[in-house]
């Protein structure tokens, strides 16, 4: 016969916690991830806009991905990228996670394609 294993003890409330504390951390790194994914999020994936005073409306119009709190521009730069060209980038930092992101643009009509 074999012995049959014991149940499973309950975590202690520190051990809980920081299991609780690194399954979000987790998570946040996986919604940084598929943030950097979408439009906008790297240099090879600007967003499309037709002036530089649609920059900050547009970067601000979206959600922090990890909390869904709004986003402060800390700054917006025009950049010299060798495989994008010359793009605008707008830096946002999240007051709520304290998270800082990246989204790109690029100016002008879209590609005819």
């Amino acid at each position: 016969m074999t012995k049959k294993r014991p149940p499973p003890k309950a975590l202690a409330p520190r051990a809980a916690r920081r299991a609780a504390e690194r399954d979000l951390d987790k998570l946040a790194r996986d919604v940084r991830r598929l943030a950097a994914l979408e439009p906008g999020g790297a240099p090879d994936r600007p967003i499309q806009l037709s002036s530089a005073s649609e920059v900050e409306p547009t970067a601000t119009a979206r959600p922090c991905p990890v909390c869904q709190s709004f986003l402060r521009i800390e700054a917006h730069d025009a950049v010299e990228d060798a495989a994008s060209g010359r793009l605008r980038v707008a830096r946002l930092s999240c007051p709520g996670c304290r998270a800082k992101w990246s989204r790109y643009f690029r100016l002008g009509p879209p590609p005819l394609s």
